[in-house]
């Protein structure tokens, strides 16, 4: 019987043509990851957004109502015998099968024309043709990862941290993460009994920085745990990204468990970012509560429908697990570069970042945060866009950059964002030389809250063996992470999916959000009319008046 191809696989845009590519025919072993359907459907985004789980469930309560059949197992078995494939590794909870063989044997199981291509100095696996699979296999497989190696996930850091006696030269204002913590009145407990994990995709701290960090801070907690390599590389960029976010959940909630997960990946693919998010997902030894990352991919641009639909999937089984899962919204502002099909190649477009586009992820943007002892003096929409600053007699470094968010193109208007003025995504395009308007519609709104991320009031870290001053909404992150820690403590139970019982607040007229009212990233801007805004969302935390709305909210249910 005919093949079938597997729906959304097709490439949504060609391979990128400048500079100038080179292909070559696949060598070595290959591994994929084949997406399995789960036992029984899992509920809907839009379900969980209409009726969020009363209760979290347990690791073994999951599989025994979600897990993969026995049968779908075996049939993707005899699946990768036939094709002289190995099954490396089998997780009947998630439906993930690990599949590994020769390039040569992988086109012919997939159908797909695989080949190694050379862009500038990177190096990826990808293919043209849509996936097919055999009809035994219909609606078995969901997705496969790993024929398609791009490298689509960044992280979201503009600027590297400065050293701190440069930021002091040039007058920036930093501060400890406890500080900003008394700023935004987080409860006064430390995330005991808590897990925390951190999703980083490359690089790695160095445990001689995060000690010298927490003893001068006067902090004394555990080592973090380490999932996967921690392995400081050549990427200055992704080492700060890590010993950022890892010094600032470490210090700001110092009873809880911290675990860093990292995929150790080489070509930042988005088959590395979906592994090590399940592996984060279904640790059945931390058991993480909150998850935090700073990696993501922009949507509407070279990503498949079905990409992402595997990722939602995951967030789907987070919120069944009762794991809320906090991520940055990007550092561009308004607009990102991104293949246009304009007369020049490229134009930028409004597009947002993807986890934070997902409905059940904590979208976190941010704010320019000016404080007064422990009190909030001025705080406004974070853009620096047009702004750089030499802070180096060896060259400039560009401290510039802008609270991205928007309206999602791939993601539906969920239920909570309902009645919060949320604009349409307007999708355009080139025809023969002609910008066209091609359709308005519904979407989700991203950021959904945010954080201090300028680094013109940065928060103070310890990088490469000395003091120094980071930002960005790679650190708003970790920062409402930490909070949300300290929340599930005080509360005695994890808040999971956070998201209606937030908006049902702010509906409310709860005051459990400082709401931002001046500024704008580009596109977007903060008013003093709107409850939500593209820029930061429905804006930064008040700790204790969300911990006392919560605790209102469960009161009700009882």
């Amino acid at each position: 019987m005919a093949p079938i191809s597997l729906l959304h696989s097709e490439r949504v845009s060609p391979i990128p043509a400048r500079p100038p590519i080179r292909s070559r025919t696949p060598t070595g072993t290959v591994e994929v990851t084949l997406v399995l359907r789960h036992g029984a459907p899992l509920p809907t985004v839009e379900a969980l957004c209409a009726e969020p789980p009363r209760r979290p469930l347990t690791h073994e309560e999951f599989e025994e109502k979600y897990g993969t059949s026995k049968k779908d197992l075996a049939t993707v078995k005899r699946f990768a015998k036939a094709h002289d494939l190995s099954v490396t590794s089998v997780q009947r909870d998630r439906g993930h099968v690990r599949l590994a063989g020769k390039p040569a044997s992988l086109q012919k199981a997939f159908g797909v024309d695989l080949k190694r291509f050379q862009h500038g100095k990177v190096s990826f696996l990808s293919h043209t043709k849509p996936v097919s699979l055999p009809r035994s296999l219909r609606d078995v497989v969901e997705w496969v990862f790993g024929l398609d190696t791009r490298p689509l996930v960044t992280h979201s850091a503009a600027s590297l941290p400065v050293p701190a006696k440069q930021a002091a030269q040039a007058g920036l204002r930093s501060y400890t993460p406890e500080e900003v913590a008394r700023l935004y009145r987080y409860p006064a407990t430390q995330g005991e009994g808590q897990c925390v994990g951190i999703i980083e995709l490359a690089g790695g701290y160095k445990a001689s920085d995060l000690t010298a960090y927490l003893a001068e801070l006067g902090v004394k907690r555990e080592a973090p745990v380490d999932v996967g390599p921690n392995t400081p590389g050549f990427s200055v960029a992704s080492n700060a990204e890590v010993t950022m976010d890892v010094e600032l959940v470490a210090a700001t909630c110092p009873k809880a468990r911290v675990v860093v997960y990292n995929a150790g990946s080489r070509d930042y693919s988005l088959h590395d970012y979906h592994r090590i998010l399940a592996t984060a997902i279904s640790d059945r030894v931390n058991r993480p509560s909150v998850l935090t990352t700073s990696w993501s991919f922009y949507e509407g641009s070279l990503i498949q429908k079905g990409e992402e639909a595997a990722f939602e999937r995951l967030f789907r089984e987070a919120a069944l697990l009762g794991i809320t899962v906090c991520a940055a919204s990007g550092d561009l502002g308004s607009q990102v570069p991104t293949e246009g099909g304009s007369p020049t190649g490229a134009i930028t477009v409004a597009a947002t970042s993807y986890p934070a586009a997902s409905a059940l992820v904590l979208g976190c943007g941010g704010t320019t945060l000016e404080g007064r002892g422990d009190t909030i003096h001025h705080e406004r929409v974070w853009n620096r866009l047009g702004e750089s600053m030499c802070m180096s007699p060896r060259g400039p470094a560009v401290a510039a950059g802008a609270s991205s968010g928007g309206v999602s193109t791939m993601n539906a208007l969920p239920l909570y964002q309902r009645g919060m003025n949320v604009p349409e995504c307007v999708t355009t395009s080139w025809e023969n030389g002609v910008f066209k308007v091609v359709s308005r519609t519904p979407g989700r709104g991203v950021p959904d809250v945010a954080a201090n991320a300028d680094l013109h009031t940065g928060y103070q870290i310890y990088f490469k063996g000395q003091s120094g001053v980071a930002a960005g909404t790679s650190a708003a992150a970790p920062m409402w992470a930490a909070l949300i820690v300290r929340l599930n403590e005080a509360l005695g139970q994890r808040v999971g999916f956070l998201h209606p019982r937030l908006y049902a607040l702010i509906s409310e007229g709860a005051p459990v959000l400082n709401r931002i009212t001046q500024g704008g990233n580009g596109a977007w801007f903060a008013s003093e009319g709107a409850l939500w805004n593209a820029c930061t969302g429905l804006g930064t935390p008040d700790g204790e008046a969300l911990l006392a709305g919560l605790r209102r909210l469960q009161r009700r249910k009882r």
